[in-house]
């Protein structure tokens, strides 16, 4: 049994750490981006604000209910 969790337990930090360095690209991918349409778009930076907003909101949640998840008991 304890060796199954131990497998687990590996499993979940391997996920938990390729969604981090996704999600760290992604991050610079869109800040990047924003730059770029920010010096040939002014008017646009309001809008991927707006965007990066709702991005970092759907992650922060994302990893929130992760979280309750691992500590969850049915």
């Amino acid at each position: 049994m304890i060796l199954l969790q131990i497998i687990g337990g590996a499993l979940l930090a391997l996920l938990l750490w390729t969604l981090l360095k996704l999600t760290v690209k992604a991050f610079f991918w869109v800040i990047g981006l924003a730059v770029i349409i920010a010096f040939v778009f002014p008017g646009m930076l309001l809008l991927l604000g707006g965007l990066v907003f709702v991005l970092v909101s759907l992650l922060a949640t994302f990893g929130l209910l992760m979280l309750i998840s691992a500590f969850w008991r049915d």
